[in-house]
């Protein structure tokens, strides 16, 4: 059945739906759109990072508005906040009501009775009064948060020394901290997103070719014709595929084109990171994402078959998005969780390694062995189903 003949019928196939995508001006466009939007979108997202850390910055200490009311009664934790970078904003009122009506987003309350305990050497209370539930306010919280307990500590010490103590029996413990990542695996908040970008375009790229090579040669009538000729139903089906992996191939070039011209241009550096992504790693990057071409095209013309229409096609194949986006999903929220069995699941293991490799790691030659395995096995499943479906008159006539 495979012999020259049949590759014969599968290339006829090929050059056939190959002229009528390019024809199709539309569908080319609403392909290659996403790679634009998509690297836009990260550009833009870097970009913003980047303005807001300028903005917040003044001679290198982060700038915060700290609403304060009874800042009189505590004038050295006043100096302290602004010698770090505090504005302090003078409140009046009732400072706690003013938080619960959400006039002010959080504000540090210290009281009267804080003073006195000053004066008497013993811990003073102060109130920090916030709505959790607002998530502006998380970042501004952990700064002074942050502030009040270093200077709780600095002044302890000093009373101490005043004493005559050292303010090193008061610790039992000094932790030491040591990062061992390097400034290139410190981008990993930034680049994380980009497996997933690359991921997304791969499965978006195919959607409307997969359609209008099933459901929508079947409106043009254009399919009966095609199943009339002494081409077998599989080498008809791999022409079809193999037009679609071809035009998705096409559209994951373009994303990593401008996505490697992006990393290149943007300014990591104002950020303290540095992205060194290189012309081998996006290379290894691509052959990590071809299984899933093939995997991703495979199922997408097999659920488009079912479709009555062009447009229910386009629905049934774009709410396959749902498969990559439930791996992403589970790895964006367990960031910290890895097994040996995610490599054998698509989409999962191809995100987790494209990552690292955009952080500077490396592949090892059983990782693509896995991924080869696990991708192209459906991939062939899917495409012999499909095969055998060809023919049905409900799926010649859309009945």
């Amino acid at each position: 059945m495979y012999n020259r003949l049949f590759w014969r019928y599968v290339t006829r196939v090929f050059r056939k739906e190959s002229k009528d995508a390019f024809r199709d001006k539309r569908t080319m466009r609403l392909a290659f759109l996403p790679a634009f939007y998509f690297v836009g979108m990260f550009c833009a997202g870097v970009l913003f990072a980047i303005n807001m850390q300028n903005d917040n910055e003044v001679d290198g200490l982060r700038q915060v508005s700290v609403p304060v009311a009874g800042e009189h009664h505590m004038p050295e934790l006043i100096d302290w906040l602004e010698e770090q970078g505090a504005q302090i904003q003078t409140i009046e009122g009732d400072a706690y009501q003013q938080v619960e009506n959400k006039s002010l987003e959080y504000v540090l309350i210290i009281p009267e009775s804080a003073e006195q305990k000053g004066a008497q050497l013993k811990p003073a209370e102060v109130w920090l009064v916030y709505d959790a539930a607002n998530p502006k306010v998380h970042s501004a919280i952990g700064f002074v948060r942050a502030q009040i307990y270093a200077w709780s500590a600095r002044s302890g010490s000093l009373q101490l020394i005043a004493r005559g103590i050292s303010p090193q029996l008061g610790n039992t413990i000094v932790l030491r901290e040591s990062n061992v990542a390097s400034e290139q695996k410190m981008g990993i908040y930034i680049l994380g997103s980009l497996p997933m970008l690359l991921l997304l375009s791969v499965f978006i790229g195919s959607v409307g070719f997969s359609a209008d090579m099933t459901a929508g040669e079947r409106e043009r009538r254009s399919l009966e014709s095609l199943l009339i000729t002494p081409a077998p139903s599989l080498a008809i089906m791999l022409g079809k595929w193999l037009t679609s992996v071809l035009l998705t191939l096409a559209v994951l070039i373009a994303t990593m084109l401008m996505l490697g011209c992006a990393l290149m241009l943007l300014p990591f550096d104002q950020l303290g990171l540095r992205v060194d992504v290189g012309l081998v790693d996006m290379t290894f990057v691509f052959i990590c994402l071809l299984p899933i071409i093939a995997l991703a095209v495979g199922l997408q013309l097999f659920v488009a078959l079912f479709a009555r229409s062009f447009k229910d096609a386009q629905t049934y194949v774009g709410l396959l998005l749902v498969v990559p986006m439930v791996p992403i999903l589970y790895n964006m929220f367990n960031p910290g969780v890895y097994y040996d069995w995610f490599l054998w699941v698509p989409v999962l293991g191809q995100q987790v390694v494209i990552k690292e490799l955009f952080l500077g790691g490396e592949l090892d030659g059983s990782t693509l062995v896995k991924f080869w395995v696990a991708g192209w096995i459906p991939a062939i499943i899917f495409i012999s189903l499909a095969a055998r479906q060809l023919r049905r008159a409900k799926i010649i006539y859309g009945g």
